[in-house]
């Protein structure tokens, strides 16, 4: 069975989460804790890094993982690492891949486009995960 990861960035600030959307050309629309698969042999935290210059044009500094989600899809297990990520405060963000972001408040029920495997971490962090 093909196995692909995945490393998804939790940026948190000021009681809000920042969410980016998916690009037009890869469904399924909505939106997702940034980030991108894993390239061979690279660490998820390298992964991270690089994933939030090439999308957001910002540079992160991963800390630690904060939840694990495992996913089937077309005979293949897709596994999910949130990350948990500072940036400067200075950090601007410029969407380089057509996407969108935003900032959304970390209470009550996730945003309704939010994609699926990210909705356990959405509830996690309004749950157990606010600090």
């Amino acid at each position: 069975m093909k196995v692909i990861e995945v490393a998804a960035a939790v940026i948190r600030k000021n009681g809000r989460v920042l969410l980016a959307s998916r690009p037009p050309e890869k469904p399924p629309a909505g939106w997702e804790f940034p980030g991108g698969k894993l390239e061979p042999g690279e660490s998820v935290n390298r992964a991270l890094v690089r994933e939030l210059e090439e999308e957001l044009g910002v540079t992160g500094i991963p800390c630690d993982e904060l939840y694990r989600v495992e996913t089937m899809k077309k005979e293949c297990l897709i596994r999910l690492f949130f990350i948990r990520v500072q940036l400067h405060d200075d950090a601007r963000i410029v969407p380089r891949e057509g996407q969108q972001f935003a900032w959304h408040e970390l209470c009550g029920p996730p945003p309704p486009d939010l994609l699926a495997p990210d909705r356990p971490v959405w509830n996690f962090l309004t749950n157990f995960g606010r600090n």
